[in-house]
């Protein structure tokens, strides 16, 4: 069982793909003099597909649509536009802060983090609405062992 974290609008808002990654070939890796990993690129097929990455670059914070969540999270929240949120643990609040405040300020938002793996139904979701004007860095250092939902309106 994980938590999964979820950014419900009312309109669509922009994603944050990832970055630092390129899929190459083995034949690339061999060109490129890339150091051999735990099977010698020799050994292996030179069309193969390889996942490079660049941690120097790689980016922690992640938006991408999810609109297979509407049906799931219909029962929390009326929004209709669904994004699942990868960050790492290491600087959340300030992800996810920096992020809002950067949105158009008559978006209205929910920012939800939701058990995933068993049936959540009874569990007390904490709720906090928050307006954007009064918004500030400690308003997203929410817990991480339970379930919550930050309501953002303009």
């Amino acid at each position: 069982m994980s938590f999964d974290f979820y950014i419900a609008a009312d309109r669509p808002i922009p994603e944050i793909k990832p970055r630092g990654q390129e899929i190459l070939t083995v034949g690339d890796m061999i060109r490129m003099n890339v150091p051999d990993g735990p099977v010698p690129w020799k050994e292996m097929d030179e069309n193969s597909k390889v996942l490079c990455f660049d941690p120097a670059v790689s980016n922690p914070f992640l938006i991408e649509d999810a609109s297979y969540a509407l049906e799931i999270m219909s029962d929390y929240t009326d929004l209709n536009h669904m994004y699942t949120v990868s960050v790492s643990d290491m600087n959340r609040a300030n992800y996810l802060y920096n992020y809002v405040m950067t949105l158009d300020e008559e978006i209205n938002l929910e920012i939800w983090h939701l058990w995933n793996g068993y049936d959540y139904e009874d569990e007390i979701i904490s709720r906090k609405h928050l307006s954007r004007s009064a918004l500030v860095l400690s308003d997203f250092e929410a817990p991480l062992n339970e379930s919550w939902c930050i309501a953002i309106k303009s």
